[in-house]
């Protein structure tokens, strides 16, 4: 008998710990979920920022294809708005190059610095991409996806990379020296339909 009652209360101390577990782990996704609402007002309705769009597996593909053919001994990358860093660690892990992604929204920041960890090489920076260039670092090759709006600004941030690589997004008035045209959907930007394409510029 005593044997039971101490068996039944393990099982409610067990049962109680679960579903504190699981009351604690919807609170940290709600949290998460809020940290996240308020960054995307605060970057995309105050700041106009584009609104964050990961680089589809595509995209990732192709750039990793244009650094392997035509840039094989850079060993600096910069992306700029590199949100989660999937871009960012999925180049260092192809090419075995350092690549820097520097994101200004610190929920995407933080959650990248944590992924960090999995993938040496690749390191996360929380700033402004903009007032970060302004320190001066060089890097071998930029990469960007940052919508129309604020391609164009990286025109003036040139003396910063050798190489700058676009994704789906030009720089107006500038020739880029290839065009790569993934054949495979567009995204989707102010109504407008942009095809899947790489824009590459040499400074």
């Amino acid at each position: 008998m005593v044997y039971l009652i101490g068996k039944k209360r393990v099982m409610m101390i067990v049962i109680k710990f679960i579903l504190y577990m699981c009351v604690a782990l919807v609170a940290l996704v709600d949290l998460v979920l809020l940290i996240k609402l308020i960054e995307y007002g605060w970057c995309v309705l105050i700041r106009h920022q584009a609104p964050f769009v990961p680089s589809n597996r595509y995209l990732r593909a192709a750039v990793v294809h244009e650094l392997k053919t035509y840039y094989p001994h850079a060993r600096r990358i910069l992306e700029i708005g590199s949100g989660y860093g999937g871009l960012t660690r999925y180049i260092t892990r192809h090419t075995g190059a350092m690549a820097v992604g520097v994101e200004n929204m610190p929920m995407s920041a933080f959650l990248s610095t944590m992924a960090d960890w999995t993938c040496p090489g690749a390191r996360t920076v929380w700033a402004d991409a903009f007032q970060y260039m302004k320190s001066g670092e060089k890097f071998d090759i930029a990469m960007a996806y940052l919508g129309p709006k604020l391609t164009p600004r990286l025109a003036d941030f040139r003396s910063c990379f050798d190489v700058l690589i676009l994704m789906d997004f030009q720089l107006h008035g500038v020739r880029p020296v290839r065009v790569v045209d993934l054949n495979c959907g567009c995204v989707r930007y102010g109504g407008k339909k942009y095809p899947h394409r790489l824009y590459i510029y040499e400074f």
